[in-house]
């Protein structure tokens, strides 16, 4: 029988109907309970949604630990959060509209179920980028959930006798005190896996690391490695170097930083430990000539204890300046000495995409990175990560090509040579537009000057004033008095000498 076109009602009478016949005829037969089991169930009902199992974290125990992550920086705005990203409706939505790296990362972890909150994870980050800043080598620390175990002090006595490492037994304050066993290594949660299949394919985390409970990223560091990548065209590189120099040692850099008033601050003492400009490994071809000033590359190499706010993209843009023959090298002894020099001259820093934040180091003693889950065993950290950033620079080598490509037929293009008549241009001819170009630039540069600011960046400007002579800003106590009359002590921030670019 067709039972397909049957309406609920008349399906539940045959059923009744059913019943009834099977009391007077005996036992159903297996047959007879399957099918009035499936007649009875409605297949258009909608099916009932099981509820969310809830995840307790009070089942499992924390441990501290460091994660090494790289990113790049232009799609994002900066590396910072504001304020607690998840927290509300409203900060997640401006987190969507004005995305951070630190966000991404967050909801990662909260995705992962590594972390319950981000106000009770006791986060430090050792670097603070800028919007369009890279990183190579990141660093954060924070308390996430370990598959160790909760132990009672008399197991903890007992692992301690049969010789397990103390430095494995913790009782941190994230836990209550209580005794936790943390696993080894390889047994712990594939923290590199887990994120990087979360977050997007931008951002990866690179490693981790077991710390301490003081451990701290910002303040455990020990020296920021960044780097600065420029192409030659146009600049003296020998000059650029004669400049670089004199930064490297203990100086009052607040000439070459930008100034926060709200922060108050009045040390601009930083010290560079080393700093050079090398040619990039891998020369990077323009237009199909990698011969050429266009395509040979180099990078600023700085390595410091802490930075002031865009230190880096504001040293860079002296050393441009320098680079042009716009100025001396010794310009930069000039804006050192805040004696004579105590405002800091008018002038546009460096671009913020090619800046990377390179690394930053830290003692042995308290981080070890672990970049294999089972060292010896297998590459699969490593395979992946290099899948992903090989992806990713596919697609933007991809992109490169194809801007290059049409760079190139627009430079091949044949047109009219520029001549005070009509009769003489047509005598001349057609020339290809890489020449002509060549010609109007030297002519523009006859009248106005070209101010390079990297990645591409370019400032045409008629009359160039030289940095000693420009219109400088009030001296900083001036300012910082001036702006603590306006805002008043409670709207004062924390003066900080918090790693930045």
């Amino acid at each position: 029988m067709d039972y397909s076109r049957w309406s609920k009602r008349a399906l539940i009478e045959r059923l009744q109907n059913l019943d009834k016949l099977v009391g007077e005829q005996g036992p159903a037969t297996s047959t007879d309970i399957v099918m009035a089991t499936a007649l009875s169930e409605d297949p258009t009902a909608p099916k009932r949604k099981r509820p969310p199992v809830r995840f307790d974290f009070a089942n499992f125990p924390k441990r501290k630990v460091a994660f090494k992550f790289s990113y790049f920086g232009w799609a994002y705005h900066g590396l910072a959060r504001q304020g607690n990203a998840l927290e509300s409706e409203e900060k997640r939505l401006i987190e969507s509209e004005f995305p951070t790296i630190e966000g991404e990362v967050f909801r990662a972890l909260a995705s992962c179920k590594l972390i319950e909150d981000e106000s009770s994870c006791d986060y430090s980050r050792c670097g603070r980028t800028d919007r369009g800043v890279s990183g190579f080598g990141q660093v954060i620390a924070l308390y996430v959930r370990s598959a160790g175990q909760f132990i009672t002090e008399e197991q903890a006595e007992a692992e301690l006798a049969k010789g397990t490492d103390a430095s494995r037994i913790t009782r941190d304050e994230q836990n209550g005190g209580r005794a936790v066993l943390l696993p080894l290594p390889e047994r712990e949660l594939p923290y590199v896996n887990m994120l990087n299949k979360t977050l997007p394919p931008a951002i990866r985390i690179l490693a981790w690391s077991p710390v301490k409970a003081d451990f701290d990223a910002r303040f455990s560091c020990r020296s920021r490695f960044y780097r600065y990548f420029f192409s030659e065209e146009g600049l003296d590189i020998d000059a650029m170097k004669e400049a670089a120099r004199k930064y490297l040692g203990q100086h009052d850099f607040r000439n070459f930083c930008r100034l926060d008033p709200a922060k108050q601050i009045t040390n601009f003492e930083r010290n560079v430990l080393g700093i050079d400009i090398n040619p990039v490994a891998a020369q990077v071809p323009f237009v199909g000539n990698g011969r050429s000033a266009q395509g040979r590359w180099w990078q600023l190499e700085l390595r410091g204890t802490a930075f002031l706010w865009h230190q880096v993209r504001c040293m860079m843009a002296i050393l441009f300046h320098v680079g042009q023959g716009l100025e001396e090298p010794s310009i930069v002894d000039k804006m050192l000495d805040v004696e004579n020099m105590d405002g800091k001259p008018e002038y546009e820093m460096a671009c913020d995409v090619p800046l990377v934040l390179a690394d930053c180091a830290f003692d042995a003693t308290d981080v070890q990175w672990i970049h294999l889950r089972n060292p010896g065993h297998d590459f699969g950290n490593m395979a992946g990560l290099d899948r992903a950033i090989s992806n990713e620079w596919g697609q933007l080598n991809t992109r490169a090509v194809i801007a290059s490509a049409l760079l190139q037929n627009l430079r091949s293009t044949a047109v009219p040579m520029l001549s005070e008549t009509k009769e003489r241009a047509e005598q001349l001819g057609l020339a290809p537009w890489a020449q002509c170009r060549d010609r109007l630039i030297q002519s523009e540069l006859a009248t106005r000057s070209r101010i390079v600011l990297g990645g591409g960046d370019v400032r045409n400007i008629r009359d160039y004033q030289p940095m000693a002579k420009r219109r400088r800003a009030d001296p900083v106590h001036l300012r910082n008095k001036a702006w603590f009359e306006r805002k008043g002590d409670s709207k004062r921030v924390k003066a900080t000498a918090e790693p930045d670019d």
